[in-house]
């Protein structure tokens, strides 16, 4: 990968889409970087400033992310904006200090480089190549313009340089690694005996009294869940379409304008190949000179281009192509390029010409001009996208009028009669939603559940349920939490009191066993005394087949065996049966061949591990010496 990066440095083609990148950059966005007096301040870290508008392009970048992440799910209601704020501005003071050590150490990103990642980014790339409109539209839908994408790439590199480097510097030593290996490989043998709850519970009886102290105690488990039924009034786009007409004139008038922008801004498009004599670093002009001279000469003795192209060529991406560009239009490679391009008719080869890049030789190899559609091929096409811009300029126009009409009204008949539709309604739903399309949209649930909407009987804000559809709501019925009646949730009751009467008293049992045990009573008395019997186990391992794994757990907890006297516990298994478990012996691991691979990977795992909170160290001793201030609002 760096080997390509190297070549694709090295390219020509390369060069001239780095400065495209490196100009768009330098003129776009750049205000957004520069202090502005009016900006209050949030914190300074050791005098420098973060300010409010930092805070919030990161907590706007922070929800954004969010909704990318969870997509239909993203329920705003369920963010706490004082967390959320409060943990973005550390993480602004983190970066602001990591940052600032990296410049006193004297870190940093290399412009070339940082246009190289950019370019080799396959996030930004279409069909293998860097596309600009792609990387535009990325950015921006990051919330950023280029230049600070470039800034924050810069930053990011670096901060990632730092954590790496002091990350990097954590192992795992072959000793520990043999005696996590040995932990790992332990066996131990173990017996354990099985109290049955479901005898217990059976046998247990609730009387009345239980059942209704319980009841009133607990009455809280036992509530009806809230609910609302909604009635709402709905703004499709789609609905919008099929009332539109486009009339015969537009579609000519838009065909004639597209026309007149064909005819004014799309040049002809040659096919070009280039032979380039690069110049800088050793090679001065003059020795750029004298080899296109040879290699003119050779063209006109009459040697293939291509050949001269493979051979003599700076620019590795076009010189395995025979010097072919491929098809090259105005505007990208510079002005004297340009010229002699224009100037030349297909299979002319031009004189060596002096560019920013060097001496180059240049062949037109076919030349085009631009196609122009008739009427009928465009005449679909043109109707359609006139029917959606008129759709989308009625629907935003209506949505506006829904919000606005609906906020001042103080039911939805109104906005329904005014704008011609229907109120719906849909059955009761929860905090959690329903079933439907409606809701289920967590915009709705939360829009039902606001506070104004369900305690002051108000219209709910415009929600957007995608971009070609809109709705309003409001509550029609709130079916608050109440306490179910007894009789209809006596048997769960009834049930829940039976399994902890069960439980407590094996618990209980399970505790007078183990001191029977540790008193040196035989296992094998007490258990006949129970009409129990133990279930053996020998050399089992942490993740040993056809035992319960709550006995698993417990049983690596338990402490060695000392002279050869047994260690008992006890544990309550998924059936809710309760285990009193004897470990009898321990068998200390030994390493296999096959282990040798998964140390390498539990070596790495470790020392990762470590790394980072190393790194969690590093950055809060550097907290401890640096002089934060975090400004509180008033």
């Amino acid at each position: 990968m760096l080997q390509s990066m190297r070549d694709k440095a090295k390219s020509w083609v390369t060069f001239i889409v780095v400065g495209i990148i490196a100009f768009m950059m330098a003129i776009t966005g750049l205000e957004t970087l520069a202090p502005n007096p009016n900006n209050p301040n949030v914190a300074t870290v050791n005098g420098e400033d973060i300010t409010r508008a930092q805070l919030t392009q990161s907590l706007e970048q922070q929800r954004r992310m969010l909704i990318q992440q969870m997509g239909d799910q993203f329920d705003p209601s369920l963010i706490d904006e004082n967390l959320l704020k409060e943990s973005v501005l550390q993480s602004l003071v983190d970066r602001t200090l990591l940052l600032q050590e990296a410049k006193n150490g004297g870190m940093g990103m290399g412009q070339k480089e940082l246009d190289a990642m950019i370019i080799s980014m396959p996030e930004f790339q279409q069909d293998g190549k860097f596309n600009q409109d792609r990387f535009m539209m990325m950015v921006r839908s990051f919330g950023m313009s280029p230049a600070q994408f470039r800034v924050l790439l810069s930053d990011e590199t670096v901060l990632q340089q730092i954590q790496a480097g002091i990350a990097g510097t954590e192992f795992v030593t072959p000793s520990e690694i043999k005696r996590l290996t040995a932990l790992e490989n332990q066996k131990r043998d173990i017996a354990w005996l099985a109290l049955d709850v479901a005898k217990v519970r059976e046998s247990i009886v609730p009387t009345e009294d239980q059942i209704t102290a319980y009841y009133e105690s607990h009455g809280d488990q036992y509530m009806t869940p809230e609910q609302v039924e909604i009635s709402f009034i709905e703004m499709d786009k789609a609905s919008l379409l099929e009332g539109l007409v486009v009339e015969e004139q537009d579609i000519k008038d838009e065909y004639q304008r597209r026309l007149q922008d064909i005819e004014e801004n799309a040049g002809d498009t040659q096919t070009v190949s280039t032979i380039l004599i690069q110049t800088g670093g050793q090679r001065s002009l003059e020795e750029a000179r004298k080899i296109a001279a040879e290699v003119e000469s050779k063209l006109k003795a009459g040697e293939d281009f291509a050949k001269l192209a493979e051979n003599y060529s700076d620019d590795p991406v076009t010189a395995v192509k025979g010097g072919d560009m491929g098809q090259v239009q105005p505007g990208i490679f510079g002005d004297t390029f340009d010229e002699t391009v224009a100037s030349l008719e297909p299979g002319q080869v031009s004189a060596p010409v002096e560019t920013d890049f060097g001496m180059q030789i240049i062949k037109v190899t076919a030349r085009e001009k631009p196609t122009i559609p008739g009427f009928g091929e465009l005449k679909d096409e043109i109707a359609a996208e006139l029917k959606s811009q008129e759709a989308e300029t009625v629907y935003l126009d209506k949505t506006r009028q829904l919000a606005d009409i609906s906020f001042e009204s103080s039911d939805l008949a109104q906005p329904a009669e005014q704008l011609g539709l229907t109120i719906q309604s849909t059955g009761p739903f929860t905090r959690q939603g329903a079933t439907t399309d409606i809701t289920s949209n967590s915009k709705v649930t939360a829009a039902a559940f606001n506070d104004d909407v369900l305690e002051l009987g108000a219209n709910s804000e415009l929600i957007e349920l995608s971009p070609e559809k809109a709705m309003v709501l409001r509550v029609k019925k709130h079916l608050k939490p109440e306490l179910r009646p007894l009789a209809e949730v006596k048997d769960s009751i009834v049930q829940v009191i039976k399994m902890e009467e069960a439980r407590d008293q094996l618990v209980s049992k399970a505790g007078a066993l183990q001191a029977k045990l540790k008193a040196g009573e035989a296992a094998d008395k007490v258990a006949e005394s129970e009409g129990l019997q133990w279930t053996e186990s020998k050399a089992i391992a942490r993740r040993q087949q056809g035992v319960p794994p709550q006995l698993l757990t417990e049983s690596f907890k338990m402490p060695h065996p000392e002279a050869e006297q047994s260690t008992y516990a006890s544990t309550e298994l998924g059936n809710g049966d309760i285990a009193v478990i004897a470990l009898n012996k321990v068998i200390e691991g030994q390493p296999t061949q096959a282990d040798a691979a998964r140390d390498r990977m539990m070596a790495s795992y470790i020392a990762n591990g470590n790394g980072r909170n190393l790194f969690t160290e590093y950055l809060k001793s550097l907290k401890e010496t640096a002089k934060v201030k975090i400004i509180k609002e008033e």
